[in-house]
């Protein structure tokens, strides 16, 4: 016997209970095949949340994280020009949690620009997720510490180490477990190179007393006149 519309024993305890005790009930009983009371089903094929909707709900989000770091990063540095530099808590602020949509953001970049341009490149590659989360970190870090009025060769070096160590941190923060949760470890990797170069950085200069200002003065200058940076 064939119930058109259902499918294994799920169904046929579910659907139409009554029709299906009378059915098991009588066979048993008498012998006979009772399927009075089965109604036809009707299946509809028409999903509730198709995989285009999915796709487009999934597209559009990575499209907001990719804008937003974008902007991010375009923001950043005429923030530090027109200010000089963040203060202490927007710079650690900075430096430990917004660099973390950074790189989020700037991994959707990069898979956007392979599925479009490299689609031969896949998207569990270690390069792809070393650069497209390690530079926009990278970048967000060195604008969060460094000072506008700072000598060229300072901010070169700072720029050069930050990004260099953000891409070394994310490339062995990828190698850390497999998956979808490497994505979290290359980020954190990256923002914890980061971090800790210009740290190095920092005590080191300080150690060797060198003066940052390319100009003697600035920097006493800079530290009794009344800070507008928060």
């Amino acid at each position: 016997m064939v119930l058109a519309g259902l499918g294994h024993s799920d169904d046929f305890w579910a659907y139409q209970p009554d029709a299906g005790r009378r059915l098991l009930n009588t066979f048993f009983d008498t012998g006979r095949v009772d399927r009075s009371l089965f109604r036809t089903n009707r299946i509809d094929f028409t999903p509730g949340f198709s995989h285009g909707s999915i796709a487009k709900v999934i597209v559009a989000a990575m499209l907001t994280f990719a804008a937003l770091t974008i902007l991010s990063l375009l923001w950043l540095p005429l923030r530090v020009q027109r200010r000089g530099r963040f203060g202490r808590k927007a710079s650690a602020a900075l430096r430990t949690a917004y660099v973390v949509l950074l790189g989020l953001g700037g991994w959707f970049i990069g898979v956007l620009i392979v599925l479009t341009a490299l689609p031969a490149v896949p998207l569990d590659d270690e390069l792809l997720a070393a650069v497209s989360v390690g530079v926009p970190v990278g970048l967000g870090i060195y604008f969060a510490w460094v000072n506008r009025d700072w000598e060229a060769n300072t901010k070169a070096i700072g720029l050069a180490a930050v990004v260099g160590a953000a891409i070394l941190g994310g490339w062995l923060g990828f190698h850390v477990v497999e998956g979808l949760s490497a994505l979290v470890t290359t980020i954190v990797g990256a923002v914890a190179g980061a971090n800790l170069i210009l740290v190095a950085l920092d005590i080191a200069w300080d150690q060797q007393a060198r003066d940052r200002f390319p100009v003697p003065g600035v920097k006493e200058a800079i530290q009794t006149r009344p800070s507008t940076a928060r």
